[in-house]
């Protein structure tokens, strides 16, 4: 009988190159028994994942796969986390390569109380302004709600710290099943991909009260917007749009995703496919 994992590590996925080198570098934080990683291919080419998998496959990785005429991230992670098997999730982007001890770090921050989310991430092809005089250490950009009664919920849309140039991951996000279950899961009402993160992270807030808390560093395959899926939109617009949906769901006192209602129209047709 195999071992239930500790720790879901659930990636996205539609036709990203990056994966290759993700999923490479990765392997040494991840090829671990308590772990198992779901890549779940929303929408993408399965010949091309199917490459990417080449030469990098190890006991904890699968992959499942839902028929979609584009990419919707939050679709993605709700069947990911209905193929997965762990009481604890990590949502982890295709470009990113984990620090040696992120896993660790963030686990050891994680309990009932709260979500983590990644403190630092790096660019792989960080910009030099080295020789730029600079008298500030930090910027952040916060973004608060405040619901009748005093509850109060809130996120950064972006840190950068100017010393070594990281800036802050928002939406690489670990926490338990069971609060994300009890908020049902990500909204997939939402258009593709944009703000959905930060959605989950304010209603894990609302709705549950929870703590926000970060911890370890990442590096981001620094790439340009050619690479990403956008439906024919600019990332702003996309991200603007899903945000004024997700501030009319609020204002209507609505704090909850479609995870249960994914399941139920999708689940029947998620697909495990073999990744060697």
């Amino acid at each position: 009988m195999s071992v239930e994992p500790e720790l879901s590590v659930i990636i996205p996925w539609y036709n990203r190159p990056e994966i290759k080198v993700s999923l490479r570098e990765n392997r040494r934080v991840l090829d671990r028994p308590e772990i198992e990683v779901v890549v779940v291919n929303c929408g993408g080419d399965g010949l091309q994942l199917g490459e990417a998998f080449a030469g990098v496959n190890f006991g904890g990785l699968r992959c499942v796969e839902i028929e979609s005429e584009g990419f919707n991230k939050s679709l993605a992670l709700n069947l990911g986390v209905f193929a997965a098997r762990a009481e604890r999730l990590f949502f982890l982007d295709t470009d990113i390569v984990l620090g040696a001890e992120f896993i660790s770090s963030a686990l050891d921050a994680l309990d009932e109380t709260c979500f983590v989310t990644a403190d630092r991430v790096h660019e792989s092809q960080p910009q030099d302004d080295s020789g730029e005089e600079n008298h500030l250490e930090e910027f952040a950009h916060v973004v608060q709600f405040v619901a009748k009664g005093g509850r109060r919920a809130q996120v950064e849309t972006n840190r950068v710290r100017f010393d070594d140039g990281s800036r802050s991951g928002p939406g690489l996000v670990m926490l338990s099943r069971r609060h994300f279950l009890e908020a049902d899961g990500m909204n997939s009402d939402l258009e593709g991909w944009g703000w959905e993160d930060l959605d989950l992270l304010l209603r894990l807030q609302f709705l549950l009260g929870l703590e926000h808390r970060r911890a370890g560093a990442v590096t981001h395959l620094t790439h340009g917007d050619a690479s990403r899926s956008f439906g024919g939109q600019s990332q702003a617009a996309r991200e603007q749009m899903n945000f004024t949906s997700c501030v009319k769901n609020y204002r209507a006192g609505y704090f909850y995703g479609t995870y249960a209602d994914d399941v139920r129209t999708s689940g029947e047709r998620l697909v495990s496919r073999e990744t060697s």
